[in-house]
């Protein structure tokens, strides 16, 4: 990957993506700090509330004791064997009903009060205020499921919250409605049963005196609800007798002391308490729509959004106009760099300004005219070198062959063949003419007399031991080659091939081919051929560097004259040229030599 990039790619991961995980982490731990702070405060709310409700119903029950226990309430249901038929007795009742009015007036919350006496009597007595309830026959009243219930608590109050029992309470105002037994004074025997009915108005004010007083405002509602999710009364009256379950799935009637959760309400997104309040299985419900807590909050979020976008802001800047000028100051001198890679030392960065891009480029361009100087300076010393290695080894290739040939020359003085060292020494002459040419480079057609010289030498030499065939096509003459190529190699298979051999069985073969870019000589003979190990030998190379004199001596017969061509070769025309050696024990050799096409002075 590149700088720019990596430097983007960091930019990103460690500013961009941190300032934003922050901003989120910071919003959410805001949310769950202000679900807890207001949780807290619902929490003593509620409590409060709860303390107001316990202490209004206690003070109803105070008041519901004082009136059992009453001479008006005891004389009224001590009363036996009235006749409904006598007039008299219908008088008594209504007298009666007249002297229990005056519970009405105990408590303004007091709404209607009914008194069954153990014979079925019934005695009503009720406020002007506009209600739905009727009551119910004794009769009725005995085959009631709550029946059972206030006869078991044997004189302890009985609560029953609006909408719960309907028959028995009402529905329009809802009520709430208290039963209980009424028991003798002295003989604590059951004399009959009190109904007394609430207005819930004084209810509703608590309730609402808790509430934010902004009636344009959507602030906080409160619910009071049974165990089975019955909503008896609601502070805005909106959702009076209906389910909870309708409105959210938290299940707040089965609260067991206190809860508090961020959920949805009828669809909106609210923070719900429950609270039970220790009368009945009632429990308090408090819903707030969360936007309107976090109303004071939205200026400290807004001030966090501006803070993070003022940061991302700062740093893009940042990254816009100086890290991406040092990248670019970077990937300028990287792709310099890679140019003098190729070899183009030419190359120079400019830059401008004070700071550490500058030094870096002046320190760029120093390196690359310090490398092109070293450079210069090595390809020098290379040219020098390979020229010497040249020198030597041509200088061990001419001793050889002028070797021999005197020995060949003094061999036919011995038998008196003058016709015959005439012959050698015209072809000694011209093979010296060739050797000591003064280019390292001359034609083909040269390099093939001088090989065809050296052969005929040799023939005279070994008296008719080979034969030697020339195929060398016409437009191969027009190029040159490295002088002294194929002497060497014929040499070896003459030395070493035919070693062994009657009159005629050697054939040196030399055949030269044109191809579209190259010159490709092959010099084969089906001599003796070569070992695996003498292969990997000249394959490993030679240094002339580690003979010693005897060596030098014996260079030709260890293949020395074989491996100078191939370094020669080598090293005159590049590693994409040079020679390749096939043999098999047995079989002969064969020798490919690969040269580019190039026409040289003297071809």
């Amino acid at each position: 990957m590149n700088l720019r990039p990596k430097l983007m790619l960091a930019f990103i991961t460690l500013i961009i993506i941190p300032m934003i995980v922050l901003g989120i982490f910071s919003f959410l731990n805001s949310e769950t700090l202000l679900e807890k702070k207001y949780s807290e405060q619902s929490e003593i709310t509620m409590k409060a509330i709860g303390g107001n409700l316990s202490y209004f119903f206690r003070e109803l029950n105070q008041l519901s004791n004082g009136n059992v226990i009453s001479s008006v309430v005891q004389d009224i249901l001590k009363q036996n064997d009235l006749s409904m038929d006598d007039p008299s007795t219908i008088i008594r009742i209504n007298q009666d009903e007249k002297q229990i009015s005056s519970i009405l007036f105990q408590h303004p919350a007091v709404s209607y009060v009914v008194l069954y006496s153990s014979d079925g009597t019934m005695y009503r007595s009720n406020r002007n205020d506009p209600t739905t309830f009727r009551p119910i026959t004794f009769e009725q009243l005995r085959q009631h499921s709550l029946y059972d219930d206030v006869i078991r608590l044997g004189g302890i109050p009985l609560w029953i919250g609006p909408h719960e029992q309907k028959e028995l309470t009402g529905v329009d105002p809802p009520l709430f409605t208290m039963l209980r037994v009424v028991k003798d004074i002295q003989s604590f025997n059951d004399i009959g049963i009190m109904v007394t009915q609430y207005k819930t108005e004084d209810v509703s004010s608590m309730l609402k005196g808790f509430q934010n007083p902004d009636p344009d405002s959507q602030g906080s509602r409160y619910f009071i609800m049974n165990g089975k999710g019955l909503i008896m009364l609601d502070s805005n009256k909106e959702y009076d007798g209906g389910s909870i379950d309708l409105y959210t799935n938290s299940m707040p009637q089965l609260t067991q002391e206190y809860k508090s959760a961020r959920m949805k309400f009828d669809g909106v997104d609210s923070l719900v308490s429950s609270y039970k309040l220790g009368l009945n299985d009632w429990v308090l419900l408090s819903v707030q729509p969360w936007n309107t807590l976090t109303d004071e909050n939205i200026r400290f979020v807004q001030w966090i959004g501006m803070i993070t976008v003022l940061g991302l802001l700062s740093a893009v800047l940042f990254n816009v106009f100086f890290v991406n000028r040092v990248a670019k100051s970077i990937i300028k001198v990287v792709r310099k760099m890679r140019l003098v890679e190729q070899g183009l030392l030419d190359i120079r960065v400019s830059a401008q300004g004070k700071d550490e891009t500058v030094l870096l480029a002046n320190s760029f361009n120093s390196m690359v005219e310090r490398i092109g100087n070293l450079l210069s300076e090595v390809r020098r010393e290379q040219d020098r070198k390979q020229h010497a290695e040249m020198m030597l080894m041509q200088a061990q290739i001419k001793p050889h062959f002028l070797f021999n040939t005197l020995e060949s020359i003094n061999a036919l003085a011995a038998q008196n063949e003058g016709a015959k060292i005439m012959l050698m020494v015209r072809r000694l002459s011209n093979l010296l003419r060739t050797s000591m040419h003064h280019s390292e480079e001359i034609g083909i057609k040269q390099e093939i007399e001088h090989v065809r010289s050296y052969l005929e030498i040799q023939k005279y030499r070994f008296e008719e031991l080979f034969s030697y065939e020339l195929q060398v096509p016409e437009e191969a003459l027009q190029y040159s080659i490295l002088k002294l190529t194929l002497q060497p190699l014929v040499e070896n298979s003459i030395q070493h091939g035919f070693d062994g051999y009657k009159d005629g069985q050697g054939v040196i073969s030399i055949d030269v081919s044109v191809e579209p870019h190259s010159l490709v000589i092959m010099v084969s003979d089906n001599g003796k051929g070569m070992s695996q190990e003498v292969l990997q030998k000249l394959a490993e190379g030679y240094s002339p560097s580690r003979k010693s004199q005897d060596e030098a001596e014996l260079g030709e017969r260890r293949g020395l004259g074989i491996r100078n061509v191939a370094d020669r070769l080598r090293i005159h025309y590049g590693p994409g040229y040079g020679m390749m050696i096939c043999s098999t024990e047995g079989e002969g050799t064969t020798i490919r030599c690969i040269i580019p096409k190039s026409r040289g002075e003297s071809a």
